[in-house]
């Protein structure tokens, strides 16, 4: 093969891409700009990664089709994803339920439509954001580490809990969120307790403070309710104490009587 000749097939190759690259996106459900331009980074990214298929390597003017497959792929594992994170969601909203309910198609060669058929558009709505959608990208890209980037790059180089690997990669993606879902919901709930606890007890450490100076003021020996207050865990006993303790008799007035 000559080096021009050579050369004219990757220009033609360069094209298909770059057509593949800048179709428009539309959808039948409403979608707004922010979710067009996430499906429209969404779309390059597999159109580059439908390079890698064999088919592709072998024939590139496959790319558009295999690329709107790449697509489909993503978008069941976002719909999959979201499904399992909703307790509220269709039992019926699975792998192959999202299959058989998003089409692609490739309108005017300049156009690629979709069409979420019976899924409800709200969890399409939450299935489309920056976060599944970059964990997405992560996760599938072809030149990183799979699950084990994902994991790093979400958990802090540890792993989840109970979570397995392995499996369909919509599954094992889908899995993956849902458990990092838990697990953040999990440490949400402990440092939300632990902030209400906290300002619980400022709150009857204040009242404690509070009710010590009015003893104080009665007569109360001030060094038996220092050691009171610090030495209780319990604020709430600190203070029933304090309470319970009898107040001092006041000491009767001598009047001095002038003659």
């Amino acid at each position: 093969m000559t080096k021009d000749k050579q050369q004219l097939i990757e220009e033609a190759i360069n094209k298909i891409i770059e057509r593949a690259c800048n179709q428009q996106i539309q959808s039948n459900i409403a979608l707004d700009e922010e979710q067009l331009e996430l499906l429209r980074q969404l779309n390059i990214f597999c159109v580059h990664q439908s390079l890698y298929d064999s088919e592709v390597k072998r024939d590139p003017r496959k790319i558009p089709y295999m690329s709107s497959r790449e697509l489909k792929i993503a978008l069941i594992s976002l719909c999959l994803a979201r499904s399992l994170m909703n307790p509220r969601a269709p039992k019926n909203y699975n792998k192959e339920y999202f299959e058989e309910n998003i089409n692609i198609e490739t309108l005017n060669s300049n156009i690629k439509n979709i069409t979420f058929k019976n899924i409800s558009e709200k969890e399409v709505d939450k299935a489309l954001n920056i976060e599944l959608i970059c964990d997405w990208m992560i996760y599938r890209d072809q030149n990183g580490k799979g699950i084990r980037a994902l994991m790093d790059e979400k958990n802090f180089y540890q792993d989840l809990e109970d979570y397995q690997k392995g499996g369909h990669p919509v599954y094992e993606f889908a899995r993956f969120e849902r458990k990092f879902y838990e697990h953040k919901q999990g440490k949400e709930r402990i440092a939300k307790e632990n902030a209400q606890e906290a300002f619980r007890n400022t709150i009857v450490q204040q009242v404690a403070t509070e009710i010590a100076k009015q003893q104080i003021a009665l007569g109360q020996n001030p060094m038996e309710l220092v050691n009171l207050l610090f030495s209780s865990q319990d604020y709430n006993y600190a203070i029933q104490k304090m309470l319970d303790t009898p107040t001092p008799t006041p000491i009767p007035q001598i009047e001095n009587k002038k003659k």
